[in-house]
């Protein structure tokens, strides 16, 4: 059986390694530029860089299978003891987010208003049906919680915007708890009462362990893919020939497969597939995409607050200018800066600020951050830029609508199956659970 897999990213590659540890299988990924997609990870000047994701959690069995099947478990690393300091910008001040959702009520992010609105939530009247987060906050815990936690966290994770966001999509696990109890407060303490909450298939961001790789996400990716048959070239169309399917590509002209893994950008799969199921390509255009700029800034550690010695911190969604979250990668990590130096690393643009990753003075806008928001004036020894597009799907509320459709599409067509972050969740962990499901249906 002759199978392609469209797309080199975290999906793509994910799914190449599971079906060709199976044997008897003749894969070929099909990748037009590099191996990891967005997950790249840059060493510059003795700093290691992610392009994209920096990690993920380990409440999910799926990425912890996989890491130990393709024998990279050496590689992989935990978040260091500092990380576990977090803060919010708001109202002029960094303030601290304590780990424990309860807690976050006794400090000073929310005021007193806001904590007797969170109170209320026992009383709020469910709504079963799908809804923005917006509209979901602010009916059950208020607008200050949507604009100084949660909003916050849906910039950070999705670089969203709550007033488009569907939270089935993007927080239905939070959404059920309202379905099943009635008020999230009811429903939390249940869980944490429930002897299951202790497991780790019940653990949530709160409780879960940060984990990397010594040298980058990217390293990961790559790793999967090796002794794998990896064609540098791009598809641009799909026909259907006896039961087969033929793609078309741009330097290899037209070839012949049993089955295809489309694991690319749904703007591209619609482009490939526009002469194929024109209505398909149409609905996948529906989805969007939100633009980022990553800005990498290294300084000496002898220049620098002790406020580097932490995750970093997100804005209020009142106070966000360019950027949406700042990183202390070096502290987050091991091996991200040589010694005695500090990797700061910003996010500008996302859904809310589109603009902003296209200015040319990406760098001066970093700068003008850091010492507003966290009092840093020390000089940068170093910097780069690098700027996605394209870079984080937004899951609105046409994706239950798009996930319809790309079921009708896989069940229409036999042998074509469709995975990756546009569709099934952003994170790795979300990808490389996509991918293992692929492969049973594949297999089966």
């Amino acid at each position: 059986m002759r199978i392609a897999i469209v797309g080199g990213g975290i999906s793509g590659a994910s799914v190449a390694f599971l079906l060709n540890s199976r044997g008897s299988l003749d894969i070929e990924l099909i990748e037009p530029s590099h191996i990891g997609g967005k997950a790249l990870s840059l060493h510059e000047s003795g700093y290691l860089v992610e392009s994209g994701p920096n990690g993920f959690l380990d409440n999910k069995e799926e990425i912890l299978r996989l890491i130990d099947e393709c024998g990279f478990g050496d590689e992989v690393i935990e978040s260091r003891d500092e990380a576990r300091r977090r803060y919010i910008y708001c109202c002029g001040k960094l303030h601290a987010v304590p780990n424990d959702p309860f807690a976050i009520i006794k400090g000073d992010l929310l005021g007193k208003l806001a904590i007797l609105r969170v109170v209320r939530e026992l009383f709020v009247a469910p709504v079963l049906s799908d809804e923005t987060l917006a509209s979901f906050v602010i009916r059950r815990l208020g607008k200050e919680m949507l604009d100084k936690l949660i909003g916050p966290m849906a910039s950070g994770v999705y670089a969203g915007d709550p007033w488009k966001m569907s939270m089935d999509a993007t927080f239905g696990r939070i959404k059920e708890i309202e379905r099943r109890y009635g008020s999230l407060i009811v429903g939390l303490v249940r869980m944490m009462l429930d002897k299951r909450a202790t497991t780790k298939s019940a653990s949530g961001p709160f409780s879960a362990k940060l984990l990397s790789f010594k040298r980058g996400v990217g390293s990961f990716v790559c790793h999967l893919v090796n002794g794998i048959n990896v064609l540098q070239d791009r598809v641009v169309g799909i026909e259907r020939v006896s039961g087969k399917y033929r793609l078309f590509l741009e330097l290899s002209g037209g070839r012949i497969y049993d089955s295809v893994v489309f694991a690319v950008p749904s703007w591209e799969l619609s482009a490939i597939v526009a002469g194929f199921d024109r209505d398909f390509s149409k609905l996948l255009q529906l989805i969007e995409y939100a633009p980022m700029a990553v800005v990498a800034m290294g300084f000496d550690r002898r220049h620098m607050p002790d406020l580097v010695e932490s995750f970093g911190y997100l804005f209020s969604l009142s106070s966000i200018r360019d950027v949406i979250g700042v990183l202390f990668d070096s502290s987050i990590f091991e091996h991200r800066a040589p010694k005695g130096k500090v990797l700061v690393r910003l996010m500008v643009g996302g859904a809310m600020r589109k603009r902003a990753p296209f200015r040319s003075d990406l760098v001066g806008i970093a700068v003008s951050e850091l010492q507003r928001s966290a009092g840093i004036f020390a000089p940068f020894e170093w910097s780069t830029v690098i700027r996605h597009p394209k870079a984080i799907p937004q899951y609105d509320m046409n994706h239950s609508r798009v996930i319809a459709g790309v079921e009708e599409f896989e069940g229409a067509n036999s042998g074509l199956f469709v995975t990756g972050n546009a569709f099934y969740g952003v994170s790795l962990n979300d990808c490389v659970a996509s991918a293992y499901r692929v492969v049973e249906r594949i297999v089966n």
